[in-house]
């Protein structure tokens, strides 16, 4: 039990780890180069709004390819001393977006050929509480931060050449990559050996009997219990429910959505270790708590109001 725990925490490790620093060497690389308006003049206009710095734009944009990278380049800025906690926070909460956009390119085609337009409604929902969490986030972070110049960041941008730059660059990023996958290794470890264990699978089992279900049809209830292992299945069989006839296409996207809430706990075995890895145990359970709250809250206000109004 314990040697396959380890395993599995060392696969999910293999996975994380490189974008992780990745990102770190990154972040360091594009301040040495003074790439950072260039690549964030895209995003800037929304920074700016949410009073968030330049910087923050880039990691947004490098989100898209790797979140975890993304991520990383803002745990750095922090540990620079660059955006203080406040802002390292909601920095974190923006660049979750681009998290959203990976879940629908990789399974759009999975939720086409299951659900058909069904799906592609469910996706479209999903895109956009992505969207609202980071339209509020911004809306926060104009209220909770002082707004930034832009001058300011561009008398901080050091240009040289690309060689010195990475040597630079790398040898930035070891002070905070000794701090930050040791954490992430031991968080990983104690997670996975809390999932071998069955600590997560107990609290589905609780959770699966909530009272809230008995207003979904019966019918649907095998969807919820398949978000729990895995949402692939979950889909397949909205898929039989929806081609049979048996339930209609709102009542498939609510199911969906209802499962989707319900199964985050579970999704937490993943979270845990790697917002705690990437930042600090205590910023990262702050970040990775008010994540799920807002995420999680928006989609239960989506579903009160498809209830309601579809």
């Amino acid at each position: 039990m314990f040697l396959n725990a380890l395993l599995s925490a060392f696969e999910y490790l293999a996975s994380v780890i490189p974008a992780t620093i990745i990102g770190i060497v990154l972040i360091e690389l594009f301040i040495e180069l003074g790439w950072i308006q260039k690549l964030g003049f895209v995003t800037a206009p929304f920074m700016r709004f949410g009073h968030l710095r330049e910087e923050v734009g880039v990691s947004f944009m490098a989100s898209f390819g790797s979140p975890t990278a993304g991520n990383s380049m803002i745990a750095e800025l922090n540990k620079k001393g660059l955006i203080d906690r406040t802002e390292t926070i909601l920095a974190s909460l923006v660049t979750s977006f681009p998290a959203t956009f990976i879940f629908v390119r990789d399974l759009t085609p999975v939720l086409i050929i299951l659900l058909g337009t069904t799906g592609l409604i469910y996706l479209g929902i999903v895109v956009m509480i992505g969207l609202l969490r980071t339209a509020i986030t911004l809306v926060l972070g104009r209220i909770l931060l002082p707004p930034k110049k832009p001058a300011v960041v561009r008398q901080e941008i050091r240009t040289k050449k690309f060689g010195e730059a990475f040597k630079t660059a790398i040898s930035a990023s070891l002070a905070p990559l000794r701090g930050i996958i040791p954490t992430m290794v031991i968080a990983a470890i104690i997670v996975f050996q809390l999932i071998d264990i069955g600590f997560f699978d107990i609290i589905s089992m609780y959770l699966k009997d909530l009272p809230v279900l008995r207003y979904l049809p019966p019918q649907g209830l095998p969807v919820i219990a398949a978000w729990f292992a895995s949402n692939v299945g979950a889909y397949t069989i909205a898929g039989r429910l929806l081609a049979e006839g048996i339930l209609s296409s709102k009542e498939i996207v609510i199911i969906l959505l209802v499962g989707r809430v319900l199964s985050s706990l579970v999704r937490l075995r993943f979270t845990i270790p790697y917002y705690t890895g990437i930042f600090s145990p205590g910023m990262g359970m702050q970040i990775m708590l008010l994540a799920t709250l807002m995420q999680e809250g928006l989609t239960v206000v989506i579903i009160i109001l498809l209830a309601l109004f579809w």
